[in-house]
């Protein structure tokens, strides 16, 4: 890096017009170190460090007359900690409120994803809607717990009759899966409904055209009560309020 600059040089250094750095020199904030004689002014590596802190305490919110009262007294670097410290803490709770805001815009993000067809209108459409995300998925969990249970009691049972020869014992656990499994499904229909794309009808079908019909992690696949229409409903937990 070059020990001494020009104007424009300097300016471009630090990433401000030439205009703004000869008004702080007509202003006296910041002189250079010396004119050519030619009358080009030359800054140094020190006015460079000079101007840095200038454009900080400027980014604060000072005044140039502020700060070059502050360069200019005996206490200036007492004067600039303090400056720093409290600038420190605004950044900081700036920082700590914008994480807790992105949080929030994620998962709201996220609820209008999972229930993109459902209409917002107010405040409480969104705390609805946010309440009915946690809810849903807090019923997914019990379900996929449950399924999990029903695995270990099949292999429990399967490892048994292997090493007893009692295929009994296999059989007895595989029929109280179908029966885990159907308790598990039933409450699980009764904790959900879906929302018709269409006409926005929140409904909860009868079990079994529930359990045979086509489905993603989203939305299921079923004829609409209210319009008729046969198509992909997107599932949320049941309000019944709500539930036609």
């Amino acid at each position: 890096m070059s020990n001494t600059y020009t104007t424009g040089e300097l300016a471009r250094l630090a990433g401000i017009s030439v205009r703004t750095l000869q008004y702080y020199d007509q202003k006296n904030v910041l002189k250079p170190t010396e004119i050519s004689d030619g009358g080009r002014r030359i800054y140094t590596a020190d006015d460079y460090e000079q101007l840095k802190l200038i454009l900080l305490l400027k980014s604060l919110g000072l005044k140039l007359a502020a700060i070059q009262e502050i360069r200019t007294s005996d206490n200036a670097q007492e004067v600039l900690s303090l400056l720093l410290a409290e600038q420190t803490k605004r950044l900081t709770h700036d920082r700590d409120e914008a994480v807790t805001q992105l949080k929030t815009v994620v998962a709201v993000q996220k609820s209008l994803t999972d229930t993109a067809n459902v209409p917002l209108k107010s405040i409480q459409d969104m705390d609805r809607l946010m309440n009915n995300h946690q809810a849903l998925k807090q019923a997914r969990v019990r379900l996929l717990a449950g399924g999990l249970a029903m695995d270990a009691i099949e292999v429990a049972g399967l490892v048994y009759s292997w090493q007893s020869g009692n295929w009994w014992v296999f059989g007895g656990a595989m029929a109280l899966a179908v029966v885990v499994a159907t308790v598990l499904m039933r409450w699980y229909m009764r904790s959900v409904a879906y929302v018709c794309p269409r006409c926005q009808t929140t409904f909860q079908p009868r079990f079994w055209a529930a359990f045979w019909a086509g489905h993603n992690p989203r939305a299921r696949k079923l004829v609409c009560p209210h319009c008729g229409r046969k198509s992909y409903c997107v599932e949320v937990f049941a309000n019944p309020t709500e539930v036609k």
